[in-house]
């Protein structure tokens, strides 16, 4: 019998090899993803069906061909195996990168992994539609790289390479390919494989009573990566019902990695301008990074440092905050890049219209300048998944902890007060059962007059269960606590519930100095692709308390969130994402309704981003 296993392999094998070997001679040399996929996919259907008959001549080969292959199932939503991001590229650690080919897809009918891919899409109007497309330049898409021609092959680095691809506007999925160059000793070659996201969109949301919004983009405006962004919106239940917001955006000017920010805001929430001019620690290798940003606001209801509801007094001021920091990478640790940041900031508040101000009234209109620092650790890796909170594309799962230290002065009309604050996050993502695990605490308070004053805890666990099947269906469960409380706060800073908290729950009446919310929902995801749409189902309970002051959480009343969600993606039209909700209240306060109805345009996210930045007192929310 070992002798019938061990030929029958080696005639798999063998079968395999040769039908392969000869679909290359026919294909030519240049990689697979480059090639016409009508090629591609001809061949290799016509070797792969050779393999497929051979093998089921007998009933053991018949049987060995299962252990191998998968048939192909047309217009089913792929799942991809989870693996560490790095490990593709660690056979190749240390090399030297000779060169940097740049390859961009067009946004529909290909795949940046495998370029025999194709969904039951929208026929010809795919065809019109990449016609009609702004094709990304492949020099705006070298200038985003922070790796060279030269450079020493850091898996790290390509790893995070590939995210920031990713998270460009533009850009709908990245892959990177790393080959050694024929004939020479330690040299390789990189491929970056970039799919175009069509270059207009558009987003939608309204709860179909009395608000709405709509957007439209251009993602690479005259193809050079720029995107521009027009937001109109109405609010039916405020004085000023309609709203506009327009943002400009560069990425990486002249490959500098400074990214520049226009934008300007007049709607019911705020009217303010602004602009940033930043540069990010965009990979673990990126040694200096910083902004400045200056802003006009002419109303709002939030500062830097707070979030602050109101009726009364708008805040109107003009603001500046300038931020350097320097990195410092660290001998990696097992699976871990570990980094240390060293940070500081100043920002400066100058009200142009305020009420009276006195000693103990009015805090938050105070004239005020900032001083901070920071010392972060921070180690790092991803994992590559789906099916997770974007069931379209590839996501990325971060995974390791943050430690930071914050010190600071603030300097104000009638106070002067240091800064002291702690926060610590971690999340952990096991590759076997994939479930993800998160936690995060953290703990701030201002020092004056020898008392801690307008402190904050917080903390938080976070739980995603493992993929789970019944039948083609799959599913997930999302799990998420949270507590926020108050220390010696102003008398008129208060907290109230967010979308984090109870999922659409808006009150501005109902408000307090601590809060404890929880949120238990599922998401099944629809195994079928139907002229490009994918469908995911989600039901939530969200709940929570919120008390005054000085009052056990305990003896709050729960306020609860049930609904239902349906989401719905497709890349083959502008609205790419839309989720409808439905949601009851049960004991709604007075100012909103029992009953909502909504459309978002929206996906979430709930893993932690471990990018540092400038450093921050710990919010209040």
């Amino acid at each position: 019998m070992g002798k019938k296993v061990i030929t029958g392999i080696l005639l798999i094998f063998s079968l395999t090899a040769g039908c392969f070997v000869a679909a290359a001679q026919q294909i030519d040399s240049l990689p697979r993803v480059f090639l016409p996929d009508s090629l591609i996919r001809d061949t290799l259907r016509y070797e792969y069906t050779k393999i497929k008959n051979m093998a089921g001549k007998s009933a053991f080969t018949k049987e060995l061909y299962k252990l191998f292959f998968v048939n192909p199932k047309k217009n089913r939503v792929n799942v991809m195996r989870t693996q560490n991001s790095e490990e593709r590229f660690k056979a190749f650690a240390g090399d030297t990168i000779r060169n940097i080919t740049i390859k961009v897809l067009p946004p529909y009918g290909t795949s940046v992994y495998d370029t025999t891919y194709s969904e039951q899409d929208l026929g010809w109007l795919r065809v019109a539609a990449n016609k009609i497309h702004m094709k990304t330049a492949e020099r705006v898409v070298r200038k985003q790289l922070t790796v060279k021609s030269g450079d020493r092959l850091v898996p790290f680095d390509l790893v995070q390479n590939e995210i920031l691809l990713r998270r460009l506007a533009y850009i709908e999925d990245v892959s990177v390919w790393v080959t050694r160059v024929p004939g020479t000793e330690g040299e390789v070659d990189l491929t970056v494989i970039c799919k175009d996201d069509f270059s207009w969109g558009m987003d939608v949301s309204s709860n179909f009573l009395n608000s709405a919004r709509i957007g439209v983009q251009n993602k690479n405006f005259l193809k050079m990566g720029h995107q521009v962004d027009y937001r109109i919106s109405y609010r039916g239940t405020k004085d000023r019902k309609w709203g506009n917001i327009v943002q400009y955006r560069i990425n990486s000017i002249l490959g500098s990695h400074f990214d520049l920010l226009a934008y300007y805001q007049n709607d019911y929430a705020a009217k303010q301008v602004f602009g940033t001019l930043e540069r990010q620690f965009l990979t673990s290798s990126v040694k200096w990074a910083g902004g400045v940003t200056v802003s006009r606001v002419y109303r709002a209801d939030n500062l830097p440092d707070v979030d602050f509801r109101h009726e009364e007094y708008c805040f109107n001021y003009h603001a500046q905050d300038i931020w350097a920091g320097r990195s410092f990478l660290l001998r990696n640790n097992r699976r871990y890049t570990r980094n240390l940041y060293l940070t500081g900031r100043f920002s400066n508040t100058i009200f142009n219209s305020r009420p009276d101000i006195s000693a103990d009234t009015n805090q938050f209109y105070y004239n005020r300048h900032g001083y901070y620092a920071a010392l972060t650790f921070r180690r790092l890796s991803y994992y590559k998944a789906n099916l997770i909170y974007d069931f379209g594309r590839t996501e990325d799962i971060p995974v390791g902890l943050s430690s930071a230290f914050i010190l600071g002065y603030e300097n104000s009309d009638f106070q002067n007060a240091t800064y002291w604050g702690s926060q610590f996050r971690y999340s952990y993502f096991n590759r076997h059962t994939e479930r993800y695990y998160a936690a995060d605490v953290a703990l701030g308070s201002y020092l004056y007059g020898g008392k801690f004053q307008r402190g904050v805890f917080k903390a938080g666990l976070h739980h995603i269960s493992n993929l789970l099947s019944i039948g083609s269906y799959r599913f997930r469960f999302y799990n998420d606590v949270s507590y926020v409380t108050g220390i010696r706060r102003y008398e008129a800073d208060y907290l109230y519930f967010q979308d984090s908290d109870i999922l659409g729950f808006d009150s501005d009446t109902l408000r307090g100095k601590q809060k404890l919310s929880c949120s238990l929902s599922t998401t099944f995801f629809f195994p079928y692709i139907y002229k490009g749409f994918r469908m995911s189902f989600t039901n939530f309970i969200d709940f929570g308390v919120i008390v005054p002051e000085n009052t056990s959480i305990l003896k709050g009343k729960t306020y609860w969130g049930i609904g239902v969600a349906v989401n719905l993606r497709n890349d083959n039209i502008v609205f790419k994402n839309i989720s409808l909700r439905l949601s009851f209240y049960p004991n709604a306060p007075a100012d909103m309704r029992n009953f909502g109805a909504s459309m978002s345009g929206n996906l979430q996210n709930g893993f932690y981003d471990y990018q540092v930045g400038k450093p921050q007192v710990i919010l209040y929310d």
